[in-house]
């Protein structure tokens, strides 16, 4: 069976060749990976954010950017390790949210 991330001999039609600017929030997602991971605190490896990737499903994970895979991957990986409970997360990003006045 096929995962998502196989996409070989798919017609996903042309490749945009344009450069656009990475965001703020993508480049601290890099940061964060590399705390987490396995040079940093060693919560997460590659292998694991790969396979929670790939277990998102075929929907979500062709609807999900580059970076947003990773933090979504990131979080799945930590949820399932109980470093963090989805609760914790979803209510600091309520308070993110609150305080800047976005939400």
């Amino acid at each position: 069976m096929k995962r998502v991330n196989d996409i070989g001999g798919e017609d996903w039609g042309p490749v945009p060749l344009t450069q656009q600017e990475t965001p703020d929030w993508a480049k601290l997602s890099t940061a964060l990976r590399s705390v987490l991971g396995e040079r940093g605190a060693g919560l997460v490896s590659l292998h694991e954010t790969r396979r929670a990737r790939e277990d998102l499903g075929r929907e979500r994970y062709h609807a999900l950017g580059y970076f947003e895979l990773g933090m979504q991957a990131m979080h799945d990986v930590l949820v399932e390790k109980g470093v963090v409970t989805a609760e914790e997360v979803e209510a600091r990003i309520a308070d993110l949210r609150r305080r800047q006045g976005t939400g």
